[in-house]
């Protein structure tokens, strides 16, 4: 029903409670009142008003439908000066496209934003006082913040006083700092500008070097003009005590004097030592962690847990867990760092159910908050899909359901734009895939499964098969190591594990058999593979069998192996502390950076 539809609409708008009469307004009857004055606008009808904007280009309109939306031009027709009056009035400032987006939105409450126009409308609104249309215009640009023009953005929003596309903007400016820093337009800031993105605990940089090297790229822009205020913005930004003492030496001498630097070594650790409550940045306790997914902790029963390793200290965190408690989601870490989750299925309470139901949730991790943003949910719901991160975008390629007849994998592939937070579909895979492994290198997608290999060209949208594996098998695990695709252990076509290993040479398109794994049947162990600090490792889980007395008993070990390429051998590098979660089989693991402040200590 068309009325209960547009009521729920203006409910959604107003951010009414939900109740069938809406303060008794019919809102049929007020979507009727404004499509008929846009038919009186469109066919010039009983206008009384004609605007002109820049380069002489002029609307005729109604000054009602003006003055209800605007305030500006609501003083303009009923101040009694002399514009209340005329039949013509001139602006000064506003394009005429932006005026014609104003029109738009005034006639239809609708309007379609593009990079290209988004900020001249913005000014427009502004001019106008048309707020709801300023934050729409803000929310568009937020959206679509990237290295290349968040600095534009921030000191676009400065010169507005918009607070919330100011602070967003500085966000992102700091998230992706080291980047951003290097664009040109981070030499146009002001030193207000500069001084506020710096002057944060959440800069996103490693070493605070950066910071000191981005302020002197910035002052050399214009040394002439800010090379006076340049021991003022030293004194507001830089943290002394977290640079590096041999690197403070060969600070030359303007700038060095700049930071207020004492030539006499003792009297400058002194300095020093006294301002050691120096906090961090955000960027300096980041640490590479694997992150397992799909654990269940060993006193919770089903419930899973989330537990991150880092390995090089032996620290244990816990990440929090997917919404509705998802099982065997996708999972991706974009080269960004950032973590996004899709599909899966809900645990359900009966112990006899094994035909779950897919979901199509879509969740981004939000590392500060340690918490999971909704994100628009996949077209297809699917258990068990690949997520990939390609060409500025993301892609979901099969998985399973189960429907009809039972359990069905799927072909179909769909592409997620972050920026317009939507999915579309694209060309489906050759062949329908669960317990596929699919990765990406160079702009295009890999997926590998059992005798099909498969590469996908998003440009083109297109598949080509390529050469497949010599030991075909399903369910290995596919890593990308210097070039190449390292095809690991998995399920022969006799249902028997196999530990082989596989190398395909992406550029040279040759396989070769390398060692295979150091691991015992018996051990049953559940491999998976991935990047740590540059080298490629195992994360295994392996049940050993121990009978004491006749009485049989299971201890289950999960430990890291690192992957030596020179010699061709594996070498167990860690073993996480014992008992502290059961990994389920269908276990996960991906590596990301994560701030150990951000997320809750186990061990």
């Amino acid at each position: 029903n068309a009325s209960s539809e547009v009521g729920k609409l203006l409910q959604v708008q107003n951010g009414t409670p939900p109740s069938t009469n809406f303060n008794g307004v019919d809102a049929v009857h007020a979507c009727n009142m404004l499509q008929q004055l846009k038919a009186l606008y469109d066919e010039a009808q009983l206008t009384d008003i004609v605007v002109e904007v820049d380069h002489g280009k002029t609307f005729s309109c109604h000054r009602n439908v003006l003055a209800a939306i605007s305030p500006y031009f609501r003083s303009m027709f009923t101040s009694g000066l002399t514009e209340s009056s005329q039949r013509e009035v001139r602006i000064v400032g506003v394009e005429s496209e932006s005026m014609q987006l104003v029109l738009d939105y005034a006639y239809t409450s609708r309007v379609t934003l593009s990079e290209s126009n988004v900020q001249a409308l913005f000014t427009a609104a502004s001019i106008f006082q048309i707020p709801a249309l300023q934050d729409q215009c803000a929310q568009f640009m937020i959206s679509r913040l990237d290295p290349q023009n968040c600095i534009g953005v921030f000191m676009f929003a400065d010169a507005y006083g918009h607070q919330e596309l100011k602070e967003r903007s500085q966000d992102y400016i700091r998230k992706k700092f080291l980047c951003v820093s290097w664009e040109q337009e981070f030499l146009q800031m002001t030193e207000e500008q500069l001084v506020s993105i710096l002057n944060n605990d959440d800069l996103n940089v490693e070493k605070e070097e950066h910071v000191y090297e981005s302020i002197v790229r910035w002052a050399e822009h214009d040394l002439p003009g800010r090379e006076a205020h340049l021991a003022e913005v030293f004194s507001q930004c830089i943290r002394l005590p977290l640079l590096d003492e041999a690197f403070l030496s060969g600070i030359p001498a303007p700038f060095a004097c700049a930071l207020s630097l004492s030539k006499d070594p003792s009297e400058a650790k002194a300095r020093l030592a006294g301002t050691n409550g120096c906090s961090q940045r955000l960027g300096m306790t980041a640490s590479e962690m694997i992150i397992c997914f799909d654990a269940a902790h060993k006193h919770s029963g089903k419930k899973q847990t989330v537990p991150c390793l880092d390995a090089a200290t032996g620290r244990v965190f816990k990440l929090c867990k997917p919404p509705n408690d998802l099982r065997e989601v996708g999972i991706l870490v974009s080269s960004e760092n950032d973590i996004y989750i899709g599909g899966g299925y809900r645990p359900s309470n009966s112990e006899v159910s094994i035909d779950h139901r897919a979901e199509s949730d879509f969740w981004q991790y939000e590392h500060a908050g340690n918490r999971w943003l909704p994100r628009a949910p996949l077209l297809r719901a699917r258990i068990g899909c690949r997520l990939v991160h390609c060409c500025a975008k993301l892609y979901a390629l099969g998985g399973r359901v189960y429907e009809g007849d039972g359990r069905n994998a799927l072909k179909s592939v769909e592409c997620y734009d972050a920026r317009d937070n939507c999915w579309t579909a694209v060309s489906p895979m050759p062949v329908a895939m669960e317990f596929h492994s699919a990765l990406e290198y160079r702009d295009r997608i890999y997926v590998l499964q059992g005798e099909y290999f498969f590469c996908f060209d998003p440009r083109k949208d297109y598949w080509s098969h390529l050469a497949p594996m010599s030991v075909p098998r399903s369910q290995g695990l596919a890593a990308l190591y210097k070039n190449c695709i390292y095809y690991i252990a998995g399920i022969c076509r006799n249902h028997q594990r196999t530990f082989t290993v596989e190398v395909y040479d992406i550029e040279r398109n040759t396989w070769s058999r390398k060692r295979d794994l150091p691991f015992d049947q018996a051990t049953s162990p559940y491999i998976k593979a991935m990047l740590l600090q540059g080298k490629l490792h195992l994360f295994v889980r392996a049940t050993q069998v121990m009978v004491e007395e006749h009485v049989f008993r299971t201890s289950r070990k999960n430990s890291l192996y690192q992957y030596d390429d020179e010699v061709d051998a594996w070498a167990k590098v860690y073993e996480t502390p014992d008992r502290l979660w059961d990994l389920g089989r269908h276990f996960e693991c991906v590596v990301a950076k994560l701030y150990p402040q951000c997320l809750q200590k186990v061990l």
